[in-house]
């Protein structure tokens, strides 16, 4: 069978590594989220996209039929299904070409949701698998106005076309994975999940719980702890007395540039207002216009700027260097 032929000549290439897993992105044919009519994967060995597939899906009874809004985002029509292999024997063949990996989607709790509808309608059993959400990731290392998948895409500078197409949004799922794992300088999927503060969703087939943050037991949600300004610092040092901002990810860990900033004096803080008078952007910026990173705090540092309010703008690099400067005085050792 074609469908099981694509599947297994890609499950092939993978083979146990690290950033090993397999992103997936399901499109539905109507509002019912169980109305599975297409299934996208992309396969990740190493650290590398290795292939991609996108198959189309005859969706379960009674969810076998298409609404207008579906059909616009995706383009998927009823004809184009006609010849399409039934869910329950695609759903089959995408299980096995995922075997024992990890997947990721964008969103997954949508995914998830599709696939144990879609199972229950075609009778079959859940699948076991054990997943992450590019979607959670992105909004506990990020700081954006939205992180539909393509703004994510375009933060981290990820090519992104044919939004809905479900191979191509699954390969946008994986690389956003693999490069907020470069980011955080982690080599597997669980080592971005606790960079993150995640923990990784599962799915058995008699339950499931999802991605989501895990907490430290103090109610604090794995969130950096906002250091108190050291009043021994270098008064004359150029971040002391600063209030100062982060946004974007940034290479270093965002406690450490916290207490680093704190240290030398400065306050930190957690949003923009009239009262800051430094933002660092991180994720690679390079500039002095906040309005052309797209974060919330970027904007409205925009704003406040346009208003006539002085903030200055640094970027990761230009923090870094004053952290290694952490006199503005002293004596050549003898």
């Amino acid at each position: 069978m074609e469908v099981n032929m694509a599947m297994n000549s890609a499950s092939e290439l993978l083979h146990a590594g690290q950033m090993d897993f397999v992103a997936i992105d399901v499109e539905t044919a109507n509002s019912h989220a169980g109305s599975i009519c297409s299934v996208g994967l992309a396969f990740v060995e190493g650290g590398q996209v290795v292939g991609t597939t996108g198959l189309l899906t005859r969706p379960p009874s009674p969810f076998d039929y298409f609404e207008s809004f579906n059909v616009h985002l995706h383009g998927i029509k009823p004809d184009d299904v006609v010849d399409a292999p039934p869910f329950s024997e695609l759903m089959g063949a995408v299980i096995e070409a995922i075997g024992d990996r990890p997947v990721v989607a964008h969103n997954a709790s949508f995914d998830i949701r599709a696939i144990r509808e879609a199972c229950d309608a075609a009778d079959l059993a859940w699948p076991t698998l054990t997943y992450g959400c590019s979607l959670v990731f992105s909004r506990r290392m990020l700081s954006m106005l939205s992180y539909r998948l393509p703004y994510v895409c375009d933060e981290l500078g990820i090519d992104f076309a044919n939004h809905h197409d479900a191979a191509s949004d699954a390969l946008a799922s994986a690389q956003i994975v693999l490069e907020l794992g470069k980011r955080s300088q982690v080599a597997t999927l669980d080592g971005l999940a606790a960079a993150c503060g995640v923990s990784l969703g599962r799915l058995s087939n008699d339950y499931w719980f999802g991605c989501k943050r895990e907490s430290n037991g103090e109610g604090n949600w794995g969130k950096p702890v906002i250091s108190a300004a050291s009043a021994e610092a270098d008064p004359d040092h150029p971040l002391f007395g600063q209030s100062i901002v982060f946004t974007g990810a940034l290479m270093m860990p965002r406690q450490d540039a916290y207490d680093a900033a704190a240290s030398l004096g400065a306050v930190v803080k957690s949003g923009i207002s009239k009262k800051v008078s430094m933002l660092v952007i991180g994720d690679g910026f390079s500039g002095d216009d906040p309005s052309s990173f797209h974060t919330g705090k970027a904007a409205k540092a925009a704003e406040l700027m346009a208003s006539g309010h002085a903030i200055e703008i640094i970027d990761e690099r230009e923090f870094m260097e004053m952290l290694t400067e952490t006199a503005t005085s002293g004596s050549k050792r003898q």
